[in-house]
């Protein structure tokens, strides 16, 4: 479980193929001081077990489904990836719910600048839009975003400068693809809200 709030950028230093499957080696930053083999960190929104590690990387394995079903298809060595060690239970929910289950792929559309605000565009899956609210929360590349405006065929975030600074999106130009993830709640309710009714209780057993 993650919450969308990266903490580090780092590059993709070695990658080799093997059974279909992918193995990246990941720049280790130094913050993740407390990461071992088998903890979870979200790269680029997608989350990825550390196979092997040692002071300056790690090592992660991606399969064959990830690669069809996200960005991680086409990552290439040096690319940055943006960065999230699994939430501690005794930490702050600063961002939202991010399972780091990649739902869909899109692609920046357009790029307005409002002051300091930047606004990316992105198209929106046919059938996706059901998934989002005006305000809702969305994951983009693994970071916690607010919907800032939401058309048929479209969606726009808005992004501060904190957000430029501290993740990869700053990098993206019109026609990159990203992934995306929804908002978990919205998920549950679009595919049990015709079998049972939504309640506090519902929501309860589910871990919210």
């Amino acid at each position: 479980m993650f919450t969308g709030i990266i903490e580090s950028v780092s590059p993709i230093t070695a990658i080799r193929e093997a059974a279909g499957k992918r193995y990246l080696q990941i720049q280790r930053p130094a913050l993740f001081d407390d990461i071992k083999i088998g903890s979870s960190i979200a790269s680029d929104g997608i989350c990825l077990t550390v196979l092997s590690l040692d002071e300056s990387m790690f090592e992660v394995e991606i399969m064959a489904e990830t690669l069809h079903k996200s960005t991680a298809g086409i990552w290439e060595r040096r690319r940055l990836l943006n960065l999230e060690r699994a939430m501690r239970a005794v930490g702050r929910w600063d961002g939202h719910i991010v399972q780091g289950h990649v739902d869909s792929v899109v692609k920046l559309k357009r790029i307005r600048n409002l002051g300091d605000t930047k606004y990316l565009y992105f198209n929106i899956i046919p059938g996706d839009g059901e998934l989002m609210v005006p305000q809702g929360s969305i994951a983009i590349n693994g970071v916690s975003l607010t919907i800032a405006e939401l058309a048929s065929d479209s969606f726009a975030v808005a992004l501060i400068s904190h957000t430029l600074e501290n993740s990869n999106l700053a990098l993206l130009n019109v026609g990159d693809p990203v992934n995306v993830e929804y908002d978990v709640i919205g998920k549950y309710i679009q595919s049990k809200g015709s079998q049972k009714q939504i309640s506090q209780e519902w929501l309860y057993e589910q871990g919210f």
